[in-house]
């Protein structure tokens, strides 16, 4: 590798890794431009379900083993170092059977053997195909996190010296690193898993440590789109997002990328390319802003839950959403989102939280005037763009009269629903903000 020539990171997910003729063809095209290029890669589709249906069941021992031989039966043609991890998986979910279950680092391991098989058998696709390849473990590699198990953000500066000098060398020896993604090693010393879509920050992560040219992201059927086609059968591909534009889609329940695979990118400056691995010529560029150009989106999260918190004479107590937000912190509840008036908190919280955060906040209100109500079952819905909030005018007024709450910044406004009005509210708004607008 020249030493001024930028790496061109390349990840690929779990549907996806079922084309390995195309991740050979795209591998093989980047190093035809001269591009040093680094793989990550996910699971292999249907793997971490099967690995998360050990832990759901740990007395399963009958359905364990019907699970460890579909993993197996997914991943043909191991070399060496892939039967040692079939093995070690064995002895993991033993040791989840004897237990009875498994403590958040103990998962964290039983979850990362799926990207670890999958690295296995790329690299040895790739070497058959006259690439040559080296599996990398992220965790080995020195990609640190915190201790948050199962939730897990990535230390850059504590990455930044092993993942450089690791992936560096590799590619200065003429050798593709095809490396885990989803997971590192925590400051604990343990494995720690990002969460779901975790490879795609896995990816971004790594580009920005090695201040890539480029990180690509490949999905199986689309990029990203204005709306979840489930919702809106004729959503459109949007060709780019600004960092925030791209932050409160996946925030607000676009499930094509990562919360966190947004940060390590702008903190580097390098664009994020979203591309379809059906057809690569749909593509979405993530970059720095470039002023409003009308993209619009709307998202859907639902079910969720929402609390109230009524402060009679509110603005006379100080500290309220504080207090709150602490107390529920302690508890590890979310607020995904929450709308505020001069008497009233309205929290919006993750499925099924909301009992817990009643009780969890009723001590703190008991004695004070304030007054809790809920938990109410809602649809939280977000049109996204800079620049949305002038298209106020245009918000159809059957979703402002049935709204539970309404949130606005300059880049999205959000509106809790009753569940029953969510989808209508998306197809609605995708009508007005998107389908009527002058793109």
């Amino acid at each position: 590798m020249r030493r001024h020539v930028r790496p061109y990171v390349v990840k690929f997910g779990g549907a996806s890794v079922a084309e390995p003729d195309r991740i050979v063809a795209r591998t093989r095209a980047l190093r035809a431009l001269g591009l040093p290029t680094v793989v990550v890669a996910s699971a292999r589709g249907g793997v971490t379900d099967r690995l998360k249906s050990v832990l759901e069941a740990p007395h399963d021992t009958v359905g364990h083993r019907r699970a460890l031989a579909g993993i197996a039966r997914r991943h043909p043609g191991l070399p060496a170092a892939g039967r040692r991890h079939l093995e070690r998986l064995a002895r993991l979910v033993s040791a989840v059977e004897d237990r009875g279950g498994a403590d958040p680092p103990l998962a964290d391991r039983v979850l990362s053997q799926g990207e670890r098989l999958a690295v296995d058998w790329l690299t040895r696709l790739l070497d058959e195909q006259g690439i040559p390849a080296v599996a990398v473990e992220a965790d080995r590699l020195g990609l640190i996190t915190d201790d948050h198990y199962g939730r897990a953000t990535v230390l850059l500066d504590r990455s930044r010296p092993a993942v450089r000098a690791g992936l560096l060398g590799i590619l200065r020896q003429g050798r593709v690193p095809v490396v885990t993604g989803y997971f590192g090693r925590s400051l604990e010393g343990h494995v720690a898993t990002l969460g779901r879509g975790g490879s795609d920050y896995s990816a971004t992560a790594i580009g920005a440590i090695l201040g890539a040219r480029r990180v690509e992201l490949i999905k199986r059927d689309v990029s990203v789109l204005s709306a979840d086609p489930r919702l809106v059968a004729h959503a459109l591909p949007i060709a780019r997002l600004s960092y925030e534009e791209a932050e409160e889609l996946a925030q607000f329940g676009a499930k094509v990328l990562h919360p966190l695979t947004v940060e390590p990118a702008r903190l580097a400056g390098l664009e994020i390319v979203v591309r379809s691995l059906e057809d690569p010529n749909v593509a979405t560029v993530i970059g720095p802003p470039r002023g409003p150009d009308g993209m619009r989106a709307v998202t859907l999260l639902s079910p969720l839950s929402l609390v109230r918190i009524r402060v009679p004479g509110g603005r006379q107590r100080p500290g309220v959403v504080a207090d709150a937000s602490e107390r529920l912190s302690e508890h590890g509840i979310n607020i995904v989102t929450l709308f505020t008036s001069s008497t009233c908190l309205s929290l919006v919280l993750e499925r099924g939280r909301g009992r817990r955060a009643r009780e969890v906040l009723d001590p703190l209100f008991r004695s004070g005037p304030a007054v809790l109500e809920g938990p109410l079952p809602i649809a939280l819905v977000t049109a996204i763009g800079d620049g949305v909030l002038d298209d106020l005018g245009r918000i159809p007024a059957t979703i402002l009269a049935q709204g539970e709450g309404l949130s606005a910044t300059p880049r999205s406004i959000s509106f809790a629903l009753p569940v029953p009005g969510g989808a209508p509210a998306v197809r609605a708004l995708h009508r007005a903000l998107v389908e009527g607008h002058d793109r």
